[in-house]
């Protein structure tokens, strides 16, 4: 699917032709369809996220991304739909390659999800010692790396609550990163962050991005943040993608809800209810 030129779903829901050589979807849903008794979240979402590149999803609150990115991550499955990870069925999968696919997933949570009876080091080195067959010595290599990557290395024997929320989401970026996903989804990783910090997680996340490749999705409602790391945007509502494309195109839009939100203006279709 990666060279290949043909007919393919648009990140909007229509289709387009696609040149060989074009940048394919890592991440792909296909008219998912998703409630919760009479409760819709998901109403025919059709969106992409290209690999190689940093991905940032926008929407208002409660318009379905967390239930999208467990879609993605296949611990739940639309009613009507489909979700393609490099091409690959989720909802097809075998639970086995379901857990084999998700180790190829790297996700940072708001919070970082460290586990707080854990030294930094451990958090870090859970996922290796879960999955993995390496040595100690093996482990503690990669860890330390990871840790000096995100620059933790000092903080190694220090545990989440004695860290500020913007290390524990750093310690969260490293253990994340440990297994070398091809996929990383971040949480609304400014959550709680002041504009410097922000900025400073922001310039890691393109470093290592830089370094690592692969593709980037981060959740985020910080336009400041979207406009540093997007080069790729998608904006959803009430469960569908309004449009999705190249962040120049998109800052540029002339549909009137991407301007309004993307502006941060308070009028436009989007109001208090």
């Amino acid at each position: 699917m990666s060279d290949a030129a043909g007919v393919y779903a648009r990140a909007d829901g229509l289709r387009f032709e696609r040149a060989a050589g074009d940048p394919f979807w890592a991440i792909e849903c296909r008219d998912v369809h998703k409630s919760f008794g009479s409760n819709k979240i998901l109403d025919g979402l059709s969106v992409g996220f290209p690999d190689g590149m940093v991905s940032v999803l926008l929407g208002p609150s409660g318009t379905g991304k967390s239930v999208l990115v467990k879609h993605l991550m296949g611990l739940t499955f639309p009613d009507r739909g489909d979700v393609l990870i490099k091409g690959r069925s989720v909802p097809g999968m075998r639970m086995s390659e379901l857990l084999r696919m998700r180790t190829n997933f790297g996700v940072c949570f708001q919070d970082g999800a460290l586990l707080g009876s854990m030294s930094i080091f451990d958090n870090v080195a859970f996922p290796l010692r879960q999955h993995t067959d390496l040595r100690e010595a093996e482990i503690a290599e990669i860890v330390g790396h990871r840790l000096d990557q995100v620059g933790l290395g000092s903080a190694a024997t220090r545990r989440p609550s004695e860290l500020s929320g913007g290390m524990r989401k750093r310690a969260g970026f490293a253990r994340a990163l440990v297994l070398e996903p091809e996929i990383m989804l971040f949480d609304e990783p400014d959550s709680g962050l002041d504009p410097i910090r922000t900025a400073l997680l922001c310039e890691l996340i393109q470093e290592i991005h830089a370094e690592q490749g692969g593709a980037y999705v981060v959740i985020t409602h910080n336009i400041a943040a979207a406009r540093t790391l997007g080069e790729y945007l998608a904006v959803i509502w009430k469960g569908r993608t309004v449009q999705a494309g190249e962040a120049s195109d998109m800052f540029g839009s002339a549909d009137p809800f991407v301007r309004q939100f993307l502006a941060g203006e308070p009028r436009g279709p989007l109001g208090m209810d």
